[in-house]
């Protein structure tokens, strides 16, 4: 491995730099309708090499590559099955993420096709705010490429389609859903919150209660939470059959205060940063989708982000319940590339354009981390 001064790993730094550049670069691009496939071609070849040439990296790699050769879980019919498939074709042990990256993306892709006008900012923005949820959570980043195609059918207006194509496009939401919890059982939580919160999104949540929920969650609600009550009524649901206790045993893990995991706590000056970057996104972004836009899919968007991030910032030391509410957090991506793109429009006051100043401070801070203090978490199959 090539070293630096800093003791961080050039060529790890130096391929992220490159992804990100050529995100850049390709975003800018489409949204000025150059050569689009050109771009995005570039983008999956670039990603998939980049992504899919790592080795020990990511949650679990070692168990996820045994699972690989020997379907260690075969609960998860698809994936057992999709691992079956690439050891048919004689794809090996260190070339699997290779495969898993590329649906990961082209979903994510197929998904952002009608944000083109958003592009410059919301492909940069979208590297930053899922490279390290791909990267350290394997499977179910895997499966939730297919969250990304649900989403894409959900949004599509029932009242400008034909009777058919209403039911062609419920039978695509039902498909992906069924692959992305074949893959990974938690996208289900995903797949249904999403449902949920498009069905009852008719405007923006209000950035009053958005801040006051991030604030309680944030700096109270561990000291008022009793993990004693859902783990009471986690036991009673259980008591009702053995298929219900073999869930509510599961839930336990999920919702328990032995579920705490201290070495996941952050610094004063991290929490700070975080607060001030969701907070003015949670204010600017209601402000902006309620004054440009009409569209009930970026109201979804911005309300799975609000609520994401509430609830992941609440059980930030929890892991369990983070991968179930990390991926919506990183829905920032699609908010904050709306606010950028309207910004002129709104003309802002100069209290709004210092706060759109702050929204980076936390991203760019996540970011960095994860190219500077990684560790050894730096390999590429090419230094085994």
């Amino acid at each position: 491995i090539i070293q630096c001064m800093f003791n961080f790993d050039l060529d790890y730094f130096l391929l992220n730099l490159l992804l990100l550049l050529i995100f850049i670069i390709a975003g800018n691009k489409i949204s000025f309708g150059r050569k689009k496939e050109k771009y995005i071609w570039i983008c999956f070849i670039v990603f998939t090499f980049v992504l899919g040439s790592r080795y020990l990296r990511g949650n679990d790699y070692l168990r996820y590559q045994h699972t690989f050769l020997y379907d260690d879980d075969e609960s998860q019919i698809i994936f057992t099955a999709i691992n079956r498939f690439l050891r048919g074709i004689g794809i090996g042990k260190y070339y699997f993420l290779y495969i898993y990256s590329i649906p990961f993306i082209v979903c994510a892709l197929t998904f952002m096709k009608n944000l083109k006008i958003y592009a410059r900012y919301l492909f940069p923005a979208f590297l930053l705010s899922f490279i390290f949820f791909n990267e350290y959570c394997i499977r179910q980043a895997l499966g939730f490429s297919f969250v990304f195609m649900y989403m894409y059918y959900l949004f599509e207006k029932d009242n400008t389609l034909k009777n058919e194509n209403v039911y062609k496009k419920w039978i695509f939401c039902l498909f992906y859903a069924i692959l992305a919890y074949g893959i990974h059982s938690v996208n289900a939580l995903s797949i249904a919150i999403i449902t949920i919160i498009y069905i009852f999104s008719f405007t923006t949540i209000s950035w009053k209660l958005s801040i006051l929920g991030y604030i309680f969650a944030a700096f109270f609600f561990m000291s008022f939470f009793d993990w004693s009550y859902l783990e009471n009524a986690l036991m009673l649901i259980g008591g009702i059959s053995d298929k219900f206790s073999a869930y509510t045993n599961r839930g336990v893990l999920f919702f328990s205060e032995n579920a705490f995991q201290e070495d996941y706590s952050r610094s004063t000056l991290g929490q700070l940063c975080s607060a001030i970057s969701h907070c003015s996104l949670f204010y600017l972004g209601d402000k902006t989708i309620r004054s440009k836009c009409n569209s009930r899919m970026f109201y979804t968007l911005f309300n799975v982000y609000v609520v994401g991030t509430i609830f992941d910032i609440g059980f930030w030391n929890f892991e369990l319940i983070r991968r179930v509410f990390d991926p919506m957090l990183s829905f920032w991506c699609f908010i904050f590339s709306f606010v950028l793109v309207h910004r002129k429009e709104m003309q802002y006051s100069v209290f709004d354009n210092l706060l759109l100043l702050m929204i980076p401070l936390s991203f760019i801070r996540d970011y960095l981390s994860y190219l500077l203090e990684r560790g050894d978490m730096t390999l590429f199959i090419w230094d085994i």
